[in-house]
């Protein structure tokens, strides 16, 4: 009979870790299903953005994000820019990435310092006829800050501003020649975007 008990109960046992082990997944489900924003790994998001520094420009951009642990995240993105040039009409396309830190601030509230690097195909087109378009590859390295503003479990709203420091060539059009600098010129510019994004 002892043994019959023990068998009994061994059952037993292996009955409740089974269901334990289905409660435990169901309400992983269940966490995943309501989850805050901030929790979720991924997320897709859309802005616009302006610079401000030897130039202006102002456009459009989109970005992915993985935040893979608490307390680092990596983010790849693509810009699309119209530049004020005295030559023509300039066109910039930076791609590049970003690692940041987020820090939750209450419920809804969340900063994030960031730093990257990107680069930028550039082209100006000339306003005189018949001058070839002007092409040129910069690279970048930004740092700066971001706030974001969880609207639900789905959707946050952000606010990034960041310096940037490129390195690149001059360009200038002038009769019916392009003239593109032998030297790499360094400048900086900041960078402001506001956007939305669906956390996954």
């Amino acid at each position: 009979m002892t043994t019959t008990a023990s068998a009994q109960e061994d059952g037993a046992d292996a009955v409740t870790i089974d269901a334990d082990e289905s409660i435990a997944q169901d309400a992983q489900r269940t966490r995943w299903a309501e989850r805050h924003a901030f929790e979720r790994d991924f997320a897709i998001g859309i802005y616009g953005l302006g610079w401000a520094g030897p130039y202006l420009g102002g456009g459009g951009g989109v970005r992915l994000r993985w935040e893979p642990f608490d307390k680092l995240g990596v983010e790849v993105y693509s810009d699309h820019l119209a530049i004020e040039d005295p030559d023509g009409t300039r066109h910039d396309h930076p791609i590049g990435f970003n690692l940041f830190v987020p820090f939750r601030i209450g419920e809804r509230w969340r900063i994030r310092p960031l730093f990257g690097f990107c680069t930028v195909f550039s082209f100006v087109h000339p306003d005189q006829e018949g001058v070839d378009r002007i092409d040129d590859v910069h690279f970048g390295a930004h740092l700066g800050a971001g706030v974001e503003l969880a609207m639900g479990k789905w959707t946050s709203l952000f606010v990034d501003v960041q310096g940037i420091a490129y390195v690149g060539h001059s360009r200038t059009a002038g009769g019916w020649a392009v003239h593109v600098g032998d030297q790499l010129d360094l400048w900086g510019v900041v960078q402001g975007q506001v956007g939305i994004q669906v956390h996954l």
